[in-house]
C-alpha cells in the first residue's frame, strides 16, 4: 500500500505554501504515530526535491525503501479541499459575531434602516469569498427589511 500521490502532494504544498500543512492534511486519516512519520517523510522529500523552489524542475519520485502505510493517504486535491472547507467554517463563525451585533443595533434603533447597511456589508464580504451563499442571505435580509417597513406604515 505505497500509493502516495507525490505530484498531487507537491501541488498542495505549493498551493498552501506549506509542506507541513499539506502533509498533515494528506495523512489526516492515519493513526498519530504514522501521521507523524508520514509528515516527516513529506518534509524530507520536499527538502530533497526542493518543492517550494519554483526554479527547480520536478524530479521523479524515488522509493527510498520506507515502510508502507496501513491506510491510503489523501490526494493533494483532497488536502486543499479539506483546508478550504475548514477556512469556510471558521469565516462563518467569526463573521457571525458581526452580523449579530449589526442586527441588535438595527433592532434597538426602532426602524432606522441606515443601520441595516452594516449587516449587509458583512454578508456581502462573506458571499464574495464563498459565492454559493450569496443569493440565500441577500434574499432573506431583503424580505425581513420589507416586512419591517410595511409594518411601520
Amino acid at each position: 500500500m505505497n500509493d502516495v500521490d507525490w505530484p498531487g502532494l507537491r501541488a498542495a504544498a505549493i498551493a498552501l505554501n506549506s509542506v507541513r500543512l499539506a502533509g498533515i492534511k494528506a495523512s489526516a486519516h492515519l493513526p498519530p504515530d504514522e501521521q507523524r512519520r508520514f509528515v516527516e517523510r513529506v518534509n524530507k522529500r520536499a527538502y530533497r526535491e526542493r518543492w517550494l523552489d519554483k526554479a527547480k524542475v520536478l524530479s521523479k519520485p524515488r522509493d527510498n525503501g520506507s515502510l508502507p502505510l496501513s491506510k491510503p493517504v489523501q490526494t493533494g486535491a483532497d488536502s486543499i479541499a479539506a483546508t478550504l472547507a475548514e477556512r469556510k467554517e471558521k469565516s462563518a463563525l467569526h463573521l457571525s459575531r458581526y452580523v449579530v451585533d449589526a442586527s441588535q443595533k438595527l433592532a434597538s434603533s426602532r426602524g432606522e434602516l441606515k443601520l441595516a447597511r452594516s449587516g449587509k456589508d458583512v454578508v456581502a464580504m462573506r458571499s464574495g469569498i464563498w459565492p454559493e451563499h450569496q443569493n440565500r442571505t441577500d434574499i432573506g435580509l431583503t424580505i425581513n427589511l420589507l416586512q419591517l417597513v410595511s409594518s411601520d406604515a
